[in-house]
């Protein structure tokens, strides 16, 4: 199941650049998706404004290999949250979006 998440609130800043998603620890081959998009992780440090709290979330996002600058305000499109139970029985949170971008409006100015 993947649940759609409102991201009106949230801000995302870049704490890591887009690596390729390996298809396992032993299998260090790019993921890909059915129809061949290769698939990237990218670590954001989410911003709650209104409860005033951050957390840090690993996003994948499949196409192209995301172009950011670290410590940029992202842009994040169509951010879903699809839990898994892995073979150890854990719960695994799977961040997922459609696009991952630089905020052009939000860019820090060289001081």
């Amino acid at each position: 199941m993947r649940l759609r998440i409102d991201t009106s609130n949230v801000r995302f800043r870049v704490a890591g650049l887009a690596q390729p998603r390996n298809e396992s620890r032993e299998r260090q081959v790019q993921k890909t998706t059915p129809d061949g998009r290769p698939i990237w992780t990218v670590r954001l440090n989410a911003i709650d404004g209104p409860a005033a709290s951050t957390e840090s979330i690993w996003v994948e996002v499949a196409g192209d290999q995301p172009q950011l600058v670290l410590d940029e305000i992202a842009t994040v499109q169509g951010l879903t949250f699809s839990p898994w139970v892995n073979r150890k029985n854990e719960l695994v949170r799977a961040f997922r979006a459609e696009a991952i971008t630089i905020d052009v409006a939000a860019r820090r100015t060289a001081a």
